[in-house]
């Protein structure tokens, strides 16, 4: 019987937190685009580098952050100046006719009716604000906005990293799960073709002879259900990088089947460095500036303009655009609020009322924070413990197998132990490559909990 190969294993270097974008940006310029026509095989990096470049949740979050970049635009677009033109044309089908009481021109009132059947007006305004402070806090707030969109930009790519790396740990374990499962399919037909030949010669039991068949379809139909299990993982794998499930996929077995020589260092959690932490704390940040936003609401705001016009009349239509008459003015603006029927109070009600609902989320989400934290760290150590186990296990399965081969050959015991010990030796080997895959995936889940995925990954 084989077993594994062992190879030394180290822990990744862990370096200090860098810049989430800059690592994001790092990912993307290393790898071309993917094409779903070509066929490459991918290591982890690689698959990420896929992913980060071709599922759509990624372009979301990058547009997202597009958008929120076009509002910051927008928003100081207030206190840049702004030029309207307007024009006009009006036909009086019946002019307004006004009246002036008796005794002003004469003993009777007098009607008149002024003005002509066509008058034509255009006019250019340019109006700039000087003091809005409303609006000079938007634009910090919409500032604020891009910092969260740019935020769930990486957040959502964690997710994405996160995800890929799952799926493909699963691929690359039903792959070593395969292969030692043929192994131990050619261990079994080489058993066979000697038992057959035994039987043959009479020396050998027919039901041991069967046992042996017996034994030799297992293998061969977790093979196949094996096969499907892969399947299934290659194309969980593909929705994870977000290509299309008839492209062609295969991964490199890049995983270190040596067992860590040091337990995991657990090190502790720094909240800064969390993601959806970063993202709270904005939040908060958002409710402040909505009740500063309404408090400048009763403020007086300061603007100027300019503008220059002209009127034409005519009785005609033709004749109403001949003579013209321009104006123009300068004029300053003072806005001063004095009463809304409490409109404004509510609104300032409803923001502080926010601010204290948003501190609370956040309290709660570190809770839940520290909860992941914890879970996460207790995973990853019992996973590394139980992989020692296993690890044990299997070699000492290895060892009995072998011995019992040997004892077979030489006649001093019977094919039943035999078929014993390659059993458990199968069992032993089915778990240590499940805890190898609960290892790896534990220590996806450990980084992620603490806000340094992007880094462990890229420290491949």
């Amino acid at each position: 019987m084989k077993t594994l190969t062992h190879t030394h294993w180290s822990a990744p270097v862990r370096n200090p937190l860098s810049k989430g974008l800059v690592v994001f940006l790092f990912f993307l310029a290393r790898f071309p685009v993917w094409s779903q026509a070509q066929q490459d095989a991918l290591q982890l990096r690689d698959a990420i580098q896929v992913t980060l470049k071709n599922h759509p949740s990624s372009t979301i979050a990058r547009n997202n952050a597009v958008i929120a970049g076009h509002k910051v635009t927008e928003a100081r677009a207030s206190f840049l100046p702004s030029v309207n033109a307007s024009t006009n044309v009006d036909y009086n089908i019946k002019l307004q006719t006004s009246v002036i009481p008796a005794g002003v021109f004469g003993d009777t009132q007098t009607r008149l009716q002024m003005g002509n059947k066509f008058s034509t007006g255009a006019l250019v305004q340019a109006d700039l604000n000087l003091i809005d402070r409303s609006s000079r806090l938007n634009v910090q707030s919409v500032k604020v906005d891009k910092d969260i969109a740019d935020l769930n930009v990486l957040k959502e790519n964690e997710t994405l990293i996160y995800n890929t790396g799952v799926a493909y740990y699963e691929v690359l374990s039903l792959a070593q799960k395969a292969k030692l499962l043929k192994e131990n399919e050619n261990q079994n037909q080489q058993l066979l073709s000697i038992l057959k030949l035994r039987f043959e010669q009479g020396v050998a039991k027919k039901s041991e002879y069967d046992r042996a068949r017996v034994n030799l379809n297992n293998t061969q139909s977790e093979l196949a259900m094996n096969q499907n299990r892969y399947e299934l993982a290659l194309n969980k794998l593909k929705n994870a990088m977000g290509v299309d499930l008839s492209a062609r996929v295969t991964v490199i077995d890049t995983i270190n089947y040596a067992v860590p020589s040091q337990a995991p260092q657990i090190t502790g959690m720094n909240s800064s460095q969390l993601l959806s932490y970063q993202i709270d704390q904005k939040n908060v940040l958002l409710k402040q500036y909505d009740i500063r936003k309404k408090q400048a609401a009763y403020l007086p705001t300061l603007a100027i303009y300019a503008k220059y016009g002209a009127n034409a009349y005519g009785s005609e239509f033709s004749s109403a655009l001949n003579h013209w008459f321009d104006y123009s003015a300068l004029g300053v603006k003072l806005s001063i609020p004095i009463f809304n029927g409490f409109k404004r109070n509510s609104q300032l009600a409803q923001s502080r009322i926010s601010e204290q609902n948003q501190l609370l989320t956040e309290k709660l989400n570190m809770n839940t924070y520290n909860l992941d934290y914890q879970n996460a760290s207790t995973e990853y150590t019992n996973s590394y413990r139980t992989l020692i186990n296993n690890k044990e296990n299997l070699e000492l399965a290895r060892e009995v197998v072998d011995a019992t081969t040997i004892e077979y050959r030489e006649g001093t015991t019977d094919l039943s132990s035999l078929l014993d010990a390659d059993a458990s030796y199968k069992e032993a080997q089915t778990n240590y490559i499940t805890s190898l895959l609960d290892f790896l995936t534990s220590q996806l889940s450990f980084e992620k909990s603490r806000g340094t995925l992007t880094q462990y990954i890229s420290n491949l």
